[in-house]
């Protein structure tokens, strides 16, 4: 029997992917050398369908690594649930996750510092820190600010305040950039925090 290229639990997350647009699945089988099953991917509720002999990639999150491999669609089953026969992989991409990994977002924030309040994009997003876009000046390096957006996990949504520093910040195009770090988040915060980072690498969004 040939040996696994990676660890597999069966239940696990996975994502299969084609054209750029990941959607979730989760595998039910395998047997090293053959095949992968994977339940037929859904996104928001609904079934979405791939041809047999399609050419996809598929990622799992497995301990603290990423799994990415190209793969092929051999089968579509319908019974007795609706799945995938994937090809089993000639070789994979481990990509190490980061002590707090980074996603992409696009979330609108408000940053209040030194008496001003102003409208600004978050793009990456840590448990730690973020990335954010502003068109005029926020602050200087190490001055403390306050970050304000809404965070929404499925049907749940949160309105999340943090203390923030500026740590680093350099111009692009017409716009400023800005890297904070937040502290003195609460334990509810944190989880939120861990909640979003989490389900943007279940979307495929990780940097």
């Amino acid at each position: 029997m040939a040996k696994p290229l990676f660890p597999v639990h069966v239940g696990e997350k996975m994502q299969i992917c084609r054209g750029g647009i990941c959607f979730d699945s989760r595998l039910i089988g395998a047997i090293a050398g053959v095949s992968l099953l994977a339940t037929s991917p859904m996104k928001e509720g609904l079934r979405i369908d791939f041809l047999e002999g399609e050419e996809v990639e598929a990622r799992m999150f497995t301990g603290r690594d990423i799994y990415g491999f190209d793969t092929r669609v051999d089968h579509v089953c319908i019974a007795p649930v609706h799945y995938l026969h994937l090809a089993y992989p000639e070789k994979i991409r481990i990509q190490p996750l980061r002590h707090s990994p980074w996603i992409r977002v696009k979330l609108p924030a408000i940053i209040q510092a030194g008496g001003q309040i102003q409208p600004v994009l978050m793009t990456n997003l840590s448990e730690e820190g973020s990335k954010i876009d502003s068109p005029i000046a926020i602050g200087q390096d190490g001055e403390r600010i306050r970050v304000a957006f809404l965070a929404e996990v499925d049907d749940m949504k949160k309105e999340i305040g943090l203390e923030a520093r500026i740590e680093h910040a350099k111009f692009r195009e017409d716009m400023l950039e800005y890297g904070i770090s937040f502290f003195g988040a609460s334990a509810d915060e944190r989880l939120w925090l861990k909640c979003l980072v989490c389900r943007g690498m279940e979307e495929g969004r990780l940097i």
